[in-house]
């Protein structure tokens, strides 16, 4: 009996030691875990959402990229996605009110009044210089072995403002992305050579429009069109330098020689108003062309309706080569057989992007870290391949993107499934990989053929990104409001033969100062070619 009651004393003093701890344990592992969690530091990102992420994700936190980023470096990582079609909006409501994440991705060279000079000055995101050796030698590293790299990311003055996006290191396929493209089952079936100069064009285009080539009967056919997300046909023209390039100019600012000049103030620019006029007046250019509007023109070209346009070498000509069209891609035309194009479309390895540190940032040692772990070895190949085994796989040395990402069983394009995984098609701070241009841009062997050919031209005539000071930008601002809104209606008016006197347009432009904005543009030139 006594072994009884102390035996159910026992059980009752364990029964309730049992109970205290079930309240002290989860409240201790709760306890512990909050301060474990307030213990890892965290930054605030604001970065525009890629459609192609957010077929997916709603936020770039769930890039397998950026989960292996937090988990190497223990950070967390907040990112601020502004709505789609209203970054421009978002971005100045932020900086008006000075509520700044602790980092930014912007391109800070066109789209901050002033530039990323300004932007310092007007205390926004601040001078990196200081920090790299220390913080970021990663990036450090790589701007001392591409000192080509260096001078288009810094400002005149020599200051790093940013983690730069890049496009890898060979420029022969990085930057050859946007081009005139062809219906070669149409060239076949009226007996016509691939066109080469200007005249050719204009008898390809001819025959598109007179001849049948889509057999239904019809006559429905349109020459030429352009597939691009532009306000004006004219900013079209100056990206790719199609048509235009073959007089050597572009239609706004390019140089020769080291001297600046403006397009509508070049003789040549009154022969590519005249063909321009020509094709119009004789149907050979696509109408919608005067709206931009690109669902109409996309849907006409998948329709069999167009024959020719420029467009991007894997959004475009990927698109319509996955839809079986046999499409090719052109060089860019030139004035006489056998001449090297003078300009085409090509951008600089620097996409114009960075990621800023802002003045709001309160641990920028860890910031800087975090920026520069994409130009780390890791960092490189969590970016542009993704995860090890599940979106590429390594075979004698190589990369190569599985299934997932280029057969991918959801229905994605190849570049939403890596977007799953990377950042490699939607650009960022780090260089992407060849790869990535070999086996996404270039799935096709028409698309490997078109970055040969593009690639054909000297394109020694575009200006790098510049940087304007404070005054400089401000006055160049006042002027090219101005003329960019009378241009925009003139080049319409121009090209429909609305409008025939380029004398009187130029006469115009130069009344509204277009040569105090060339001067500005010299002077910024002129310092760039300074910069170390």
């Amino acid at each position: 009996m006594d072994w009884f009651k102390s035996s159910k004393k026992v059980l009752s003093l364990i029964v309730v030691i049992a109970f205290i701890l079930s309240l002290v344990i989860p409240a201790f592992i709760s306890s512990s875990s909050t301060a474990y969690a307030k213990s890892i530091p965290t930054l605030t990102y604001f970065v525009r959402l890629d459609p192609k992420v957010a077929t997916s994700y709603n936020s770039y936190s769930s890039i397998a990229a950026y989960q292996l980023l937090q988990k190497k470096l223990g950070v967390k990582i907040v990112f601020k996605h502004p709505p789609v079609g209203g970054e421009t909006d978002q971005f100045n409501l932020m900086v008006a009110s000075r509520q700044l994440t602790d980092i930014i991705e912007w391109n800070w060279i066109d789209n901050y009044p002033g530039g990323p000079v300004k932007a310092m000055l007007d205390k926004i995101i601040i001078r990196l210089n200081d920090y790299l050796p220390k913080y970021a030698p990663n990036l450090n590293k790589y701007l001392q072995q591409h000192p080509d790299i260096k001078k288009l990311i810094v400002t005149d003055d020599g200051d790093i403002y940013g983690f730069p996006a890049l496009r890898g290191n060979n420029p022969k396929i990085a930057c050859v992305y946007y081009g005139p493209q062809i219906r070669n089952d149409w060239l076949k079936k009226l007996g016509l050579k691939e066109p080469e100069t200007v005249d050719d064009w204009y008898k390809v285009l001819k025959a598109f429009v007179t001849k049948d080539p889509n057999g239904n009967g019809k006559k429905d056919e349109r020459g030429f069109t352009i597939l691009r997300n532009a306000s004006n046909p004219r900013y079209a023209f100056d990206y790719s330098s199609f048509l235009v390039g073959a007089w050597g100019i572009k239609t706004d600012f390019f140089q020769v020689n080291g001297k600046v000049k403006y397009g509508p103030l070049e003789p040549q620019y009154k022969q590519f108003i005249a063909t321009l006029q020509k094709w119009w007046k004789e149907g050979l250019i696509d109408p919608d062309i005067l709206t931009m509007n690109q669902k109409v023109i996309k849907a006409n070209v998948q329709n069999d309706v167009i024959g020719a346009w420029t467009g991007l070498l894997s959004g475009d000509m990927g698109f319509f080569l996955n839809l079986k069209k046999d499409i090719i891609a052109t060089k860019f035309p030139v004035l006489k057989k056998g001449e090297y194009p003078l300009l085409g479309q090509a951008e600089f390895l620097f996409s114009r992007t960075s990621a800023a540190i802002t003045t709001a940032c309160k641990n920028v040692p860890l910031a800087m870290k975090v920026l520069d772990w994409g130009y780390s070895k890791e960092g490189y190949e969590a970016f542009n391949y993704g995860v090890l085994g599940k979106s590429y796989i390594k075979k004698d040395g190589k990369v190569y993107y599985t299934d997932e990402i280029l057969k991918n069983p959801q229905g994605l394009s190849a570049a939403e499934a890596l977007a799953k995984y990377a950042r490699a098609s939607i650009s960022g701070p780090f260089a992407q990989a060849d790869e990535y241009y070999y086996q996404i841009q270039m799935m096709y062997p028409q698309q490997k053929d078109a970055v040969e050919k593009w690639g054909q031209v000297k394109n020694d005539r575009i200006l790098p990104p510049l940087s304007f000071t404070d005054d400089e930008s401000k006055r160049l601002a006042n002027i090219m409001n101005t003329v960019n809104t009378y241009y925009d209606e003139m080049f319409l008016r121009l090209m429909t033969g609305k409008a025939t006197n380029v004398d009187a347009f130029v006469k115009t432009l130069k009344q509204m100062k277009i040569d105090e904005a060339i001067k500005i543009y010299q002077q910024a030139y002129d310092r760039w070619k300074k910069r170390n």
